[in-house]
């Protein structure tokens, strides 16, 4: 069988994606080296809670870039954290410090992204001829194809809408659904990908889009919503970060953009009085100094999108290390993706009265606020109502369970995260963040098989949402 990086790039260069340059752009990685000893840690947190986790014991390791990720596990009061060998004794001794209890299980994370990766290649195989096939997942080109088919199937229903474009300039689009009307109509945003790795976001939005334009004409509810309201569906915001994610194996649990500025290298060595030049075409750029010496620590890609938004940026939650998988970048709203995302959102303020942002995983359906765990919304009722409405919406399909309340209640303090600013600065009441399949099986590796399932269980709650006049 071949390498799982020729067979990557081999599903990518079918597809048509030649903007990868497999053999240009992904690097000299190894797969096994890059993820050999990843542990994942269940805690038993009793009557703590995993803001208690991230309060008190994550902050105190002395390589938070080691952490992976720390997650709620849905439908229980345990925490899963996933870190790297290099922080284990002294992450148990934390624990055991605090008093929780903890499990180990220490995965195959190499096994478990090349069997996630085959999967999905090789049911490349089923697609049919001038059939889009939900049942997989997509490089970025793929989904761009998908949007302008569904745009000239359904010229009445569907158009693409430019949004703004990447730090690597590539456009990032949306799809806008709805019946035109003379008079100014009422709009809910969906977007997704705002983070790399959770590929099962943007191929929900996929199947919503499908969904709203096949239905209209045929099902009551869904006529009724296309001539009420606009849809803007967005499926993939962090487009150079999904693109990254899929170019090399090692890659695959990429979160943040690929953004790099001379001020990130500063921020790493605030000691040093040389500037740093870093060349502009190289993807994973090395920052160098005059004297042609690579900068320790000062090859960090990336910002993370959901850190970087105007609310309460710089607060809990969030890291000015440009190494961390939470970088918040340089100021609020420095990213060209957030930028452009407020701005179209803004630029429609008193129609856009829905805000749904889907990520993974945890099986979560949260409203603000997430940077204040003592700050409650004016409309906390309406959020609480919606939110049980939705859940057992998502219930009903496949029975899963999905747990709602506000971020810090059921997830932890995170700032700059864009449902928050959605609700405080784009006034926008109904303003959720969706933590889509699973709890913790397969985490940001959810198997190909789970993709239908997770969006037909989520849909039905998504067309709940009822924007008042």
């Amino acid at each position: 069988m071949a390498p799982l990086n020729v067979l990557l790039c081999l599903s990518v260069f079918v597809s048509g994606c030649l903007t990868f340059s497999c053999g240009q752009r992904v690097l000299d990685e190894d797969l096994d080296s890059a993820y050999r000893g990843i542990l994942k840690i269940r805690t038993q947190l009793g009557n703590t809670t995993l803001a208690a986790l991230a309060q008190f014991i994550l902050p105190k390791i002395s390589d938070p870039t080691q952490i992976l990720e720390a997650v709620a596990i849905s439908g229980t009061k345990d925490a899963l954290a996933t870190i790297k060998p290099s922080i284990e004794d002294e992450f148990k001794a934390l624990l055991r410090e605090y008093g929780v209890s903890y499990e180990v299980y220490t995965d195959d994370y190499r096994e478990m992204i090349e069997k996630h990766l085959r999967e999905n290649l090789r049911l490349v195989e089923d697609d049919k001829v001038g059939e889009f096939n939900f049942a997989r997942y997509h490089p970025y080109d793929e989904i761009l194809q998908y949007l302008k088919d569904t745009a000239e199937k359904y010229p009445n229903l569907a158009t693409v809408v430019n949004v703004a474009h990447t730090f690597e300039g590539r456009r990032i689009v949306a799809m806008k659904i709805g019946v035109a009307k003379d008079t100014p109509k009422r709009a809910v945003w969906i977007d997704a990908g705002i983070h790399a790795r959770e590929w099962i976001a943007p191929a929900t939005t996929l199947y919503f889009i499908q969904q709203l334009v096949t239905r209209y004409g045929h099902d009551q509810t869904v006529t009724d919503l296309l001539e009420k309201l606009d849809w803007y569906i967005l499926p993939v915001m962090n487009v150079d970060g999904y693109i990254y994610s899929w170019s090399h194996p090692a890659r695959r649990l990429w979160r943040k953009s690929t953004a790099f500025y001379n001020s990130m290298c500063e921020d790493r060595n605030s000691d040093t009085t040389s500037s740093c030049t870093c060349t502009e075409d190289d993807l994973d750029r090395n920052c160098t100094c005059p004297d042609t010496t690579t900068v320790q620590n000062c090859t960090c890609l990336g910002v993370d999108l959901n850190r970087n938004w105007d609310a309460e940026w710089g607060g809990p939650g969030a890291s000015p290390d440009p190494c961390s998988d939470i970088y918040h970048g340089r100021s609020p709203v420095s990213e060209p993706e957030v930028k452009g995302v407020s701005e179209f959102i803004l630029q429609r303020r008193g129609a856009i009265q829905a805000y749904l942002s889907l990520h993974s995983y945890g099986q979560l359906w949260m409203y603000p606020y997430g940077y204040n765990a003592t700050k409650t919304p004016t409309d906390i009722k309406e959020h609480v109502k919606l939110s049980e409405i939705a859940t057992a919406a998502i219930r009903r399909v496949n029975g899963k369970q999905y747990r709602h309340g506000r971020a810090t209640d059921v997830l932890f303090e995170a700032a700059g995260c864009s449902d928050d600013w959605a609700y405080d600065k784009a006034g926008i009441v109904h303003s959720y963040t969706i933590e889509l399949r699973d709890t913790w099986e397969y985490g940001f590796l959810l198997p190909p098989d789970q993709i239908l399932p997770t969006a037909q269980e989520v849909f039905p709650a998504f067309i709940q949402v009822r924007v008042q006049p």
